[in-house]
């Protein structure tokens, strides 16, 4: 059986098959990572593969991309707290700094309110229009 063009040009395995960029910035998996850690995660580099983990007792394992932790070492954001099966683990160093929690959103009237001044009750000019709760 002859095997044509259009099936050599299906195979998954095909060692020319182009790769798309990564998504997500550096940046912006830098921020994530410090983030992780200061909720009280913990990060394990593997010393005999190229794999990094973040870790917490009770949620279990997260993957985090290998470049990241090594540069997180690097910088010094992490601080060796002992060794793990994967490999070394890491906490986050005590002068590192927290991303910026996200601002909090204002608070809304109560539902209350809302309901009062489309009953009219709470005309906040004094008079309503020609068709609104006042004309009634």
């Amino acid at each position: 059986m002859e095997v044509s063009e259009h099936d050599r040009s299906q195979r998954s395995d095909d060692p020319q098959e182009k790769r798309n960029a990564p998504t997500v910035s550096k940046e912006k998996w830098h921020a994530h990572a410090v983030a992780k850690l200061s909720r009280g995660y913990c990060l394990i580099v593997g010393t005999q593969r190229r794999s990094a983990n973040f870790y917490q007792p009770g949620k279990g394992y997260e993957t985090c991309a290998f470049h990241i932790a090594r540069q997180l070492v690097k910088e010094g954001t992490v601080v060796k707290g002992g060794t793990h099966y994967l490999g070394t683990l890491y906490i986050l160093a005590g002068d590192a700094v927290a991303p910026p929690a996200r601002p909090a959103e204002a608070a809304r009237p109560a539902a209350e309110d809302d309901v009062m001044l489309l009953l009219g009750q709470e005309d906040p000019l004094g008079a309503g229009d020609e068709n609104g709760p006042a004309a009634w």
